[in-house]
């Protein structure tokens, strides 16, 4: 019989109830809906308490490694104990990177920094997710007001916490940029000009051929943007355009990026004029009206195409599967893109690259002797990683570095790590340096398997997710088909040798 975990009101001790829950009545579900809330909320405390002593750790490992007075390690070579600890997090908890980041983050503020925080969340009282946000807003803060902006929020949020209502981010940050303000307007000035520096732009496609956008901008900068997409967006919908206001508003911010286009994205010249321009187009003669500037492209070619476009064939004929397209992930926004870019007459140039998905096939004898990685051989791992090995990293390929797991012996070659496919992976330029200056171990394998075996014990193995590697997953799954085809006849039956024909008895 299952049993059902309960406890008494206002957050008591936990208590078994031998009854199912479907068995329970409305009250009692309710409470066991808070006791298990409340049993969350005190895992999370723990978790949040480990994280910060292993950063406490972390450091007193790396001082007992390389405590020498003599010789001590240069500046590039040191490695942050919260680093460390994200990534041993990453890989123990299968946490992202980033998540892993600031469950150290709020961990060691939490224990070091916010003792109101601290307290309301041994009681249980902070969820999580809202207590590593909160500890997370509060490590801006400059130690000369921390303690009266924590009070300030810290207390309304538990007075909400208590009245059964859960503040959103939104309201988390207006509450601690207000006390920041209130208590030092001078560091609320400083933290704008500060937050300038942290502006950015992502994107990342989406499997259905759309790709999302991500942006954090002054506020400034914004706001002109958004002016100028409303306005195009505005003026489209009150002509009668039969498309909805929200589509001619992505029409909108996707036109700034293409001049070729209208204000909402309508193509300004058809393709008979763009083939008419091509034939009677000639060196010397002034830009028509209507034409792009002088110095940018021509139509048909969209701005940012000026590198080559390289797209990777892998082939898998042979295998008796049709062949696909890829690229490294990170490289282009889309598929979609790429065929744009083909089709409209631009003057990108585009490389086509059959890859073999055959491992190791530029493995040759002398080049696994020798430092150097060749672009093609770069590009084949990038290809079959997909981006960073290290667990819960997730920066694309395109931004990562190509490393040797055994080290390469310059002066030995053949007794160092060769440079050949199963030997080389992608890291980010931060996981390069972990692999670099860390304690940890790092064992290749045959088709790009990473085991890392940490310095506390644990191993954490990570497999490539890459094209290249999805590719060879399908070619093992197409044999393995075609081996059970041969193996079982129509009626059920084993066939020994496999593929032979089975007669039936008369």
């Amino acid at each position: 019989m299952s049993a059902t975990t309960t406890s008494s009101a206002a957050f008591g001790a936990l208590r078994a109830v031998p009854e199912a829950l479907d068995t329970l009545g409305a009250e009692a579900l309710s409470e066991v809906a808070r006791s298990a809330t409340l049993a969350q909320n005190l895992a999370a405390a723990t978790r949040l308490q480990a994280a910060h002593h292993l950063v406490e750790a972390m450091g007193r490992l790396d001082e007992a490694t390389h405590d020498d007075k003599v010789r001590p390690r240069p500046a590039y070579a040191r490695l942050d104990p919260a680093d460390r600890a994200r990534d041993h997090l990453a890989a123990a908890m299968s946490l992202t990177g980033w998540h892993a980041g600031r469950l150290v983050t709020a961990g060691v503020q939490i224990h070091t920094r916010l003792p109101l925080l601290r307290k309301a969340v041994d009681r249980g009282l902070f969820p999580e997710q809202l207590a590593i946000d909160t500890a997370c807003r509060l490590a801006d803060i400059p130690d000369e007001i921390i303690a009266a902006v924590e009070s300030e929020v810290i207390g309304a949020l538990c007075r909400d916490l208590d009245g059964g209502h859960r503040p959103s981010r939104t309201a988390l940050d207006t509450a601690v940029d207000a006390a920041r303000e209130r208590h030092d307007p001078r560091a609320a000035e400083d933290a704008v000009a500060e937050a300038v520096e942290q502006r950015t732009v992502r994107f990342r496609p989406g499997r259905d051929g759309m790709t999302s956008m991500w942006a954090h901008l002054p506020s400034g900068d914004a706001e002109k943007l958004r002016r100028r997409v409303d306005a195009a967006a505005r003026a489209a919908c009150d002509s009668g355009h039969p498309r909805t206001r929200d589509q001619l508003r992505a029409d909108a911010l996707c036109a700034l990026g293409d001049p070729n286009t209208d204000d909402i994205g309508t193509a300004l010249h058809d393709s008979e004029d763009l083939h008419r321009s091509d034939n009677t187009g000639s060196a010397g003669t002034d830009t028509p009206p209507g034409g792009p500037p002088p110095g940018g492209p021509r139509p048909g070619a969209s701005w940012g195409t000026d590198k080559p476009v390289r797209i990777s064939i892998i082939d898998s004929i042979a295998q008796g599967l049709p062949n696909r397209v890829q690229f490294v992930n990170g490289a282009y926004a889309s598929f979609d893109w790429l065929c744009e870019e083909l089709l409209s007459g631009g003057e990108a140039t585009v490389r086509f690259e059959l890859i073999d998905p055959q491992p190791g096939v530029q493995d040759t004898p002398d080049a696994v002797l020798k430092y150097f990685i060749t672009p093609a051989l770069a590009e084949r791992i990038r290809l079959r990683d997909g981006t960073c090995r290290h667990p819960g990293c997730t920066v694309d390929a395109r931004d990562c570095e190509i490393d040797h797991v055994i080290a390469f012996d310059h002066l030995r070659p053949e007794l160092g790590g060769p440079t050949a496919e199963w030997n080389l992976i992608c890291l980010c330029r931060k996981h390069h340096r972990e692999k670099t200056f860390g304690h940890c171990a790092y064992r290749p394998g045959p088709l790009g398997e990473l085991t890392i075996i940490t310095e506390t014990g644990p191993e954490h193995r990570t497999t490539p997710h890459g094209p290249l590697a999805q590719a060879r997953d399908r070619i093992l799954d197409h044999r393995w088909r075609q081996h059970l085809e041969r193996l079982f006849t129509d009626d059920g039956h084993l066939t020994n040798p496999p593929g032979a024909h089975r007669t039936h008895p008369a």
